[in-house]
């Protein structure tokens, strides 16, 4: 669903996007570049934060699996 964005709302999308991948390299891991692709389709206004939530947690789940916590299983 594109989103009409003004070249203010565009710069705050990129900070935010910004914020993920400079966390992860910390860790010494490089985002996949279909997650940066995802972060892109965000700041340029193809896709809301919830797609792009959404997109995002479905390409972990593809290349990861599900992931199960401590105290956050399901009976």
């Amino acid at each position: 669903m594109p989103v009409t964005t003004t070249d203010r709302a565009r710069a705050q999308r990129e900070r935010e996007v910004e914020n993920a991948p400079a966390s992860v390299r910390m860790e010494g891991i490089e985002p996949p570049d279909e997650a940066k692709d995802i972060f892109q389709r965000y700041v340029d206004g193809d896709m809301t934060l919830a797609e792009m939530g959404s997109a995002v947690d479905r390409l972990l789940q593809r290349q990861y699996g599900p992931v199960r916590l401590s105290g956050n299983e399901r009976s």
